[in-house]
């Protein structure tokens, strides 16, 4: 079973993103999302003794790559993300950070990920389920022994992610949902913001998710 230890940064100057760090039990792990550049996450790793093995972006806005260079700096590890969003690394306009007064730029190399991809880095297999949506090349990851699906900003509690934001789809969120809803419904979803949900209670209460 694999450990997730949320970072949940409730800052309005954050926008208060959701970075996941995932643990196997060899001690081996990956962040999700690296919302923020701040040395606790780097911290926590060293503290805990884990090895990093890399950085999976579920979409390319600044808010979720904030982070990426310095743990690539302090690790040396991988990052990837998924094929349409990889230009958003270098773009302060379709990454957003330009909106934000910010100029968020990844130098780190990435590595591209496609739809059901698998990613090998932990003793359980994630598996990439690419969700055009909030970004073009936005993706989910999702392990299914553990029954955990990490959505960044494409399902949120209760919600979805906006869609009028550069180089968002918004004519394929049925498509990209329906990928979803096949999973089993015990599914816990981790958000790119807000708190934790189930995928049994978004079908349920969430207008988006059918």
């Amino acid at each position: 079973m694999i450990q997730v230890v949320p970072f949940i940064y409730e800052d309005i100057d954050d926008l208060y993103a959701n970075t996941y760090l995932l643990i196997d039990d060899e001690n081996n792990c990956v962040v999700i999302d690296p919302a923020k550049t701040y040395d606790g996450l780097i911290n926590y790793i060293k503290k805990n003794s884990l090895s990093l093995k890399g950085i999976l972006l579920t979409h390319g806005h600044a808010d979720h790559i904030r982070g990426v260079d310095v743990l690539v700096q302090a690790f040396h590890i991988p990052v990837y993300i998924g094929f349409e969003d990889f230009d958003m690394l270098k773009n302060i306009r379709t990454n957003c950070s330009e909106l934000l007064g910010e100029r968020v730029v990844v130098n780190a190399n990435v590595d591209t990920l496609a739809d059901n991809d698998a990613i090998l880095l932990l003793k359980e297999d994630i598996r990439v389920i690419h969700t055009p949506y909030h970004t073009s090349g936005g993706v989910c990851f999702y392990l299914k022994d553990s029954g955990y699906l990490f959505t960044g900003d494409f399902i949120l509690p209760h919600s979805v992610g906006r869609c009028d934001l550069p180089t968002a789809k918004p004519h394929e969120l049925r498509n990209s949902m329906s990928k979803i809803t096949k999973l089993p419904k015990n599914v816990k979803i981790y958000g790119g913001h807000g708190k934790f949900s189930a995928l049994e209670t978004e079908m349920k209460i969430n207008p988006y998710v059918k």
